[in-house]
């Protein structure tokens, strides 16, 4: 008798330290697809403009940013009800847009600056790098007011010299990182939840055309992660895991390293990961429009001839830029769950 106790005792502790160390998350509910569409027109008038960015507080508070023939039709905003511009002129040609809150959003410029809204739009600094011409600042990601990072390039005008940057705000200033002399440009970056490093993707401009990267940032050293893939990078977010899409595959990061998740190569699904809740509960560029999968498969949402751009996510709202390459007319489009 006491044997068999002994024995029920080893076996219970073994399934314990098994279940232990098996332990997985519990899997994300399927997202809803129960979606009402509504498409805004950005007017700036008679002057050009190109959407780039876009990020909310809420739904109720989203910034749209882009490039614009004259610089006081850059900045849009959305108040729950309308679009609109302040029309106030400034040197500003937005490349990355990202906030702590309503009233803290970061701007990226193409020269060299870096603007910030507090209750108002204002330039906080210019920042060169050493033998470089120019900055600049492609995205930015954070986790509180001081602790943001922004990654882009630095170039040399009228040259094809230009190199790598990464800056870190530790709530007073704005530095630059030390990282190796690395020659691709840096569009998008999102903070690991889990390990806290910088998740990169980039572009090399070569005469061939362009070469996709993407990168891991530990906090000493910059680590290539390696992608079977051409044409644009994204790198998302969904909950506390990243993923990296490059083309029509969809990679996982984990540990440093990327593992294909999911390899779309053949469908309609290609290009970005925009934007989700989770892992069965996102959205992703199709050559027809919005689709979004569910974690079990993919569905066109929203069909489209639109360029759609970026996007950004809430509760119950779902946000895209949009262009028409045919009339230069910009959108947003604003998906709501029933």
């Amino acid at each position: 008798m006491k044997s068999f106790v002994k024995l029920t005792v080893i076996l219970s502790i073994v399934t314990i330290i098994n279940s232990c160390n098996h332990s997985t998350e519990p899997e994300p509910q399927p997202g809803r697809r129960d979606y009402t569409w509504t498409v805004d027109t950005i007017n700036p008038g008679k002057e050009s403009l190109y959407m780039l960015r876009i990020w909310g507080a809420e739904a109720t508070d989203v910034w749209a940013v882009g490039s614009s023939s004259w610089s006081a039709t850059s900045i849009w905003h959305y108040n729950g009800i309308k679009w609109s511009c302040d029309s106030i002129p400034r040197r500003i040609n937005p490349s990355a847009l990202f906030g702590i809150s309503k009233n803290d959003v970061w701007l990226g410029n193409t020269n060299s600056t870096i603007w910030r809204y507090y209750g108002q739009w204002e330039l906080y600094g210019k920042y060169k790098v050493n033998n470089f011409d120019n900055i600049v600042i492609e995205d930015f990601d954070g986790t509180s007011p001081n602790n943001i990072y922004g990654v882009g390039f630095s170039d040399v005008y009228n040259t094809n010299n230009y190199k790598a940057v990464i800056m870190h705000f530790n709530g007073y200033k704005w530095d630059f990182i030390n990282i190796p002399d690395t020659k691709v440009s840096f569009v998008f970056m999102k903070i690991d939840p889990k390990s806290s490093a910088l998740i990169i993707s980039g572009m090399i401009y070569d005469p061939s055309g362009f070469v996709p990267k993407a990168y891991c940032w530990d906090g000493k050293n910059l680590i290539d992660l390696p992608l079977n893939s051409t044409g644009d990078t994204f790198v998302t977010r969904l909950g506390d895991e990243i993923f990296v899409s490059a083309g029509s595959k969809v990679y996982k990061y984990s540990n440093k390293r990327l593992s294909l998740w999911k390899d779309n190569t053949n469908t309609s699904i290609g290009g970005r990961l925009w934007c989700g809740r989770s892992r069965n509960d996102f959205f992703i560029r199709d050559v027809n429009g919005i689709s979004h999968y569910n974690g079990t498969d993919y569905s066109l949402l929203y069909k489209t001839n639109l360029y759609v751009g970026l996007g950004t996510i809430f509760e119950n709202d779902v946000f895209f830029i949009a262009y028409d390459h045919t009339t230069g007319k910009n959108y947003v489009i604003h998906g709501q769950l029933k």
